[in-house]
């Protein structure tokens, strides 16, 4: 059974391999228009050489109960919580995990399910009284607060743990840590996680009808930005019904979304609103022409190409590419599984598209409500909690990371091997800006403007100004103030 699962790493690190290989055709030296970080596959292949969890040292903890409390949104808490096997695939995954973590280490995982913000007041409950009720906390990025709060352990600070491993994601790490500490941390131990990662799906149907390239090449070669994306949209919206306007119950678009979108299709142009200040530290980077550029595409593709941006019917806007009545969509891969399952139409999975070639890699926006790894300042024995927290994402990572395609496809549309190669880039490259995970004034401009419409940014960031800059900082100074 290990030998099955080390092949399984093995073929998943060739597979990241043979994505690299593609050649570059574009980018600068020094990059990889693929997407993937050179020093973090190198982690990776390093780790593939043998099997992750047993670069974490074993111990008998003699039936020790470790304690796992999850949040429940969107059918999160499977993350953890699988009380038998029962055929759905990441439920057998994780109730595998949580035995090899058992039979390693001698412990009985227990777990349980609350909304986020009981689990964010559990950690300040337990912080204060002293108290650790549990010994992983599975949130999301609302548990900022406690940070500065001074209720969290800084998760570097734990000479158990490593948390440069590639188990743990390395952008959340950099994006989000202040003044050298890391308070919040997410990577392979949250598969749903993971699968808040958003992507674009393409109809295989709409485009062989209209004889339009699938977009792989493009994709592997870095060359899939947003201008290929506007031009191939230009004119593909249709009144099918004749009516003389467009409604989404019964016409055909370019292009359909959710009104959060905009904010993915910018951070997937490298966009952002912040920067790292010298001593790591986090601050406001409103660069008007950098922001407005990006902006103007989004603004070309969504509204001048006549795409169907839903304000209010968050379900309709999958209901649309469902039904084979879009080109492309913008959606998490958890939705892919709650909103797509029974499509009828085979679609390709392609990542958020650059803003030009020269930019480095694609970069890929993650969900607000992505899962959120903390650790109250009371807990009492670190180094054994560290220690399985570590094995605890490391088993993901051997055994079901490499598996979440399978997760996607159990939807069955999906199931090609250029999809399977971009699904591994898309989760392994994204974005964790300060300013939208810590929900600063301005983090929600570019949705916002989309839904007016308005293509007039540049005020809109002018009036924020001031007052992102002051949220920031007064996180930043809470944080170094109370810990």
């Amino acid at each position: 059974m290990k030998l099955l699962k080390i092949i399984s790493v093995f073929l998943l690190a060739a597979m990241l391999a043979t994505f690299i290989g593609c050649g570059d055709k574009s980018a600068p030296a020094g990059t990889d228009p693929s997407g993937a970080d050179p020093e973090n596959t190198a982690a990776e292949e390093t780790i593939a050489e043998t099997y992750a969890v047993d670069t974490i040292e074993k111990a008998d903890f003699e039936g020790r109960e470790f304690k796992i409390i999850s949040t429940n949104q969107d059918q999160r808490q499977v993350d953890v919580v699988a009380e038998e096997e029962n055929g759905a695939i990441l439920n057998d995954l994780v109730f595998r995990r949580n035995q090899k973590l058992e039979e390693l280490f001698n412990v009985k995982i227990t777990t349980a399910d609350k909304d986020y913000g009981s689990i964010n007041s559990m950690v300040q409950k337990a912080a204060q009284a002293g108290d650790n009720p549990y010994d992983l906390y599975m949130t999301n990025a609302t548990a900022a607060g406690l940070a500065s709060s001074g209720y969290l352990t800084a998760w570097n600070t734990i000479g158990a743990m490593d948390i440069t491993k590639p188990w743990w994601d390395q952008a959340a790490i950099s994006d989000m840590s202040i003044a050298g500490n890391s308070y919040l941390v997410t990577g392979d131990i949250s598969p749903t996680g993971m699968l808040t990662s958003e992507c674009i799906l393409f109809n295989k149907r709409l485009f062989d009808a209209r004889s339009i390239p699938y977009q792989y090449e493009k994709a592997f070669d870095g060359a899939w930005t947003i201008d290929e994306m506007i031009n191939l949209t230009k004119d593909l919206t249709e009144d099918i019904d004749g009516d003389g306007k467009l409604s989404d119950k019964t016409d055909l678009y370019s292009f359909t979304l959710w009104c959060d979108a905009g904010t993915a299709l910018f951070y997937g142009q490298g966009g952002t609103f912040s920067k790292k200040e010298e001593g790591d530290i986090p601050a406001i980077d409103f660069n008007v022409d950098a922001i407005s550029s990006r902006y103007d595409k989004i603004y070309q593709l969504v509204i001048d190409n006549a795409a169907n941006y839903s304000k209010s019917d968050h379900e309709m806007s999958f209901k649309v590419f469902n039904q084979g009545r879009a080109y492309f969509c913008d959606i998490t891969f958890q939705k892919v599984e709650m909103f797509l399952r029974d499509m009828e139409d085979d679609y390709g999975v392609l990542p958020l598209p650059k803003y030009d070639e020269a930019q480095q890699r694609y970069q890929t926006n993650v969900s607000g409500a992505g899962t959120m790894v903390v650790l109250p300042v009371s807990v009492s024995d670190i180094d054994v909690v560290g220690r399985l927290i570590d094995a605890y994402a490391a088993i993901a990572y051997d055994d079901i990371t490499p598996s979440l395609f399978d997760v996607i496809a159990s939807v069955k549309n999906t199931r090609d091997e250029e999809s399977i190669r971009m699904v591994q880039l898309i989760i392994r490259n994204r974005v964790f800006d300060p300013v939208r995970m810590y929900y600063i004034a301005g983090h929600n401009s570019v949705d916002d403007l989309l839904a007016k419409p308005s293509p007039d940014i540049a005020s809109t960031l002018a009036k924020y100004q001031d007052k992102a800059v002051a949220e920031l900082q007064k996180i930043v100074d809470a944080v170094t103030a109370n810990n």
